[in-house]
């Protein structure tokens, strides 16, 4: 009688585990879809933009997460040089992930260093890669994100959608004239 009392007491702890387990992986999902919803949800954002914007909620939803990203510190310590007398412009969309991923880091890394953000300008596009002033016009805007370098009002190179090495790798090389080709360039 014992035995089956504590085999019984043993099959209902058993299957107590497992319902509980499967309730925690629905919840789990449910909270992953009302994150990708609420992503999804968000006003698209045209046109020249403050950083603060995407800063706030809804954006921050991604921002805040990925303006974590960690670069190399050999790296930051020339691009701090390498910098100077070189202005920004980053074409993103707030509804593309490559842009929520790369343009948050990119402001991460820029602030490591001190960069000013008066030289940085942010342009969000729709999905169709435009904005309402046409600030996308002979810009060449195929993918998002682009960041563009430029020196003396000159494009000296760009980052498209994503980094070749690392941003701030992709950066320094830019930034020194060195051999770059972005993603999508032959």
């Amino acid at each position: 009688m014992k035995k089956t009392i504590v085999l019984l007491a043993m099959v209902t702890i058993l299957f107590a585990c497992v319902n509980d387990k499967k309730e925690k992986e629905q919840d789990a999902e449910e909270i992953e879809a009302e994150t990708e919803m609420a992503i999804e949800d968000m006003p698209i954002l045209l046109g020249v933009q403050n950083r603060k914007t995407i800063q706030s909620k809804p954006y921050s939803a991604w921002f805040t997460k990925n303006y974590m990203y960690q670069p190399d510190q050999k790296s930051l310590a020339v691009l701090n040089k390498s910098l100077e007398g070189i202005t920004i412009t980053i074409f993103m969309g707030t509804w593309c992930e490559d842009s929520q991923l790369q343009v948050p880091a990119l402001y991460g890394i820029l602030d490591a260093i001190k960069y000013d953000s008066e030289k940085v300008t942010l342009i969000t596009v729709s999905e169709d890669k435009e904005t309402p002033e046409g600030l996308e016009k002979g810009m060449d805007i195929q993918y998002v994100p682009t960041i563009i370098l430029f020196k003396n009002g000159k494009e000296i190179g760009r980052i498209v959608e994503a980094p070749v090495e690392t941003l701030e790798a992709d950066l320094v090389k830019i930034a020194n004239g060195e051999a770059y080709k972005h993603t999508y360039e032959e």
